[in-house]
Order: structure tokens, then sequence, then C-alpha cells
């Protein structure tokens, strides 16, 4: 009978954080060869660091060798659980250096995409208003679904989300940023297009008859309620990829007004009288994570005053 791996206990000190940041750039790297030149050191090394903090963590972690790198099923929890104590521990640093008068670290934000090209978006200029007070704080941005960065927020990894007001977790606190307007678009070569074109009758009983490019993950109730007559032509997650999908000439799609302008593509907006409306953007962050001083600082600079 197999001996039972050693569960973890004690406290956590600094071999264990070195470890788990070892892990933590491997599994961004999916990989000990890619992770090298991050790590400086080589992949025997990197391997047998892995394999220390396997044992004091009493679970296999990752699949490694001739066959590839893959996380085991263990190792992607444990890597949730790494991700949540290395954003407590750069909070902590940055505080604590706060409070000396010294803002340092990393401030994390994350947003859906193409939310910059909204000139109402007030991030960019909150970021340069943020550097010229902390210089020497790093900010990081990344793109996701709103469930994605709601996810990112909640375990910790972002200080700071930017999403349409879909759904919110009870951790969570917000504040309303702008509205952004939505419409209905085909391509120049959809049939919905040439009836616009010809001036052809377009009630919108009709264009509902139109597949439809749908979201695969949970929108608003508003939205959700005009999509429903839609039949579904094909699942997308991400506003780029659905203007793709809306650009063959096969599908209907909603997205962004400004999305539309800023494209060399030809979008022609439909009925916008019956399709169009506008969603609320928020600013969101985990409502316990209010003594952080460079998270308040961003919201302060970020949301209307």
């Amino acid at each position: 009978m197999a001996r039972r791996k050693k569960a973890f206990v004690g406290n956590v000190g600094d071999v264990d954080l070195r470890l788990m940041r070892v892990f933590k750039v491997v599994a961004e790297c999916s990989g000990l060869s890619a992770a090298q030149s991050k790590l400086g050191v080589g992949a025997s090394t990197i391997s047998k660091q892995i394999s220390d903090l396997e044992t004091r963590l009493g679970v296999h972690l990752c699949h490694r060798g001739r066959g590839g790198f893959s996380l085991t099923q263990q190792g992607e929890i444990a890597l949730e659980h790494i991700d949540r104590l290395m954003a407590a521990t750069n909070e902590f640093t940055s505080n604590m250096a706060a409070i000396n008068n010294q803002l340092t670290g990393t401030i994390d934000i994350g947003m859906i995409d193409f939310t910059l090209a909204d000139e109402r978006n007030p991030l960019m200029a909150a970021i340069g208003k943020f550097r010229e007070t902390a210089p020497d704080v790093n900010v990081r941005l990344m793109t996701g679904t709103p469930a994605e960065v709601e996810r990112g927020v909640i375990e910790g990894r972002l200080h700071l989300g930017i999403v349409p007001n879909y759904q919110q977790h009870p951790s969570l606190s917000s504040q309303k940023l702008y509205d952004e307007g939505v419409g209905l678009f085909c391509a120049g070569e959809h049939p919905v297009a040439e009836a616009q074109r010809t001036g052809s009758p377009l009630p919108a009983h009709k264009v509902e008859q139109h597949a439809l490019v749908h979201r695969g993950y949970y929108e608003s109730d508003l939205l959700r309620s005009k999509k429903k007559r839609f039949p579904v032509g094909s699942i997308a997650d991400q506003t780029e990829a659905v203007m793709a999908l809306v650009g063959s000439g096969l599908y209907l799609g909603f997205f962004p007004l400004h999305c539309a302008a800023e494209t060399r593509a030809e979008y022609l907006e439909v009925l916008p009288e019956h399709f169009r409306y506008e969603t609320p953007i928020l600013a969101i962050w985990r409502t316990d994570r209010k003594n952080s001083l460079l998270l308040q600082m961003l919201i302060n600079f970020i949301t209307p005053t």
C-alpha cells in the first residue's frame, strides 16, 4: 500500500514563498525550459525546487518530463491558492512601504477587451495621475471576459476590474464609471444590410429571424431579453471575435458603438431605435481590500467626483 504524503503543516516561511514563486513562474511559462531565462537557473534546478515544494505541500503539482509539462488537478487548485497568497504578500509589502511614505509595489487591473477604445473610459487618465503620484508602483493590465475579470478581483489577483453591470458578487464593491452605447450590427454582405441599402421593409421581427453571435458568458437581463428571439449562429467571448464573425457576413451581433466607429471594416447598425441600448460600465474591487492604500488611490483617480 502506497504511503500517503504528509499534508502541509506549520507556517509559511521564506523558503516556501520562494518555491511557490518558482512554481508560479513555471506554470505561467507552461514549462521548465521557458522558465529558465526568467528564473536564471537550469531546468534540473527548477525541477528540484518544484519537487521540494511538492514534498512541502504534500501534493503532486505537475507532470514534467519527455511527455511535456502540465498541471495536475491538485496543481491547478494549489496555483489558485498560491496566486492569492502572492497577491496578499505583495499588498502587505506595498501597504507597509506606504506607511513609511514609500509607494512601491504593483497594482493589477483587469478589463474587458476594447474598453480603452471608448473615449469616456477614465482609466488611462487615472493611470497617468496615479503614476505621477506613485512613480515607483508598477501598473499591470489584463483583458478578459467579465466573468474572468470578476473572478480575478474576487480571488485577489486583481486589485480593480472594469466590467459591464451584468451581475455582482456580494464580496465586491463597485462604482459606475460611464454608460457604454451598444448596438446591433451586420456586415455589408449580410441580407439585412442589403435590405437597408435598398430601403426594403425591415421590421424587427424579420431581423430576429437571422442568426446572431451570442456570448459564452452570463450577460445582463436587458441584453439577454434583446437576444432571446434570435437563433444562435455562433458563440464568442471577446468583442473582437464577435466583430470578426459579424464581419464574415454570416451573422448579426451586438457590440459597443465605438468599436464600429474605429474599425476599417464596414459595419451597419441595424434598427438603432429598436435594438440600441446603454449599459453601465463599473469599476469593481473586493470590499475587504478597503485598507489597500494603492487601491484607494487608484479608485479616487478613476471614479467620478
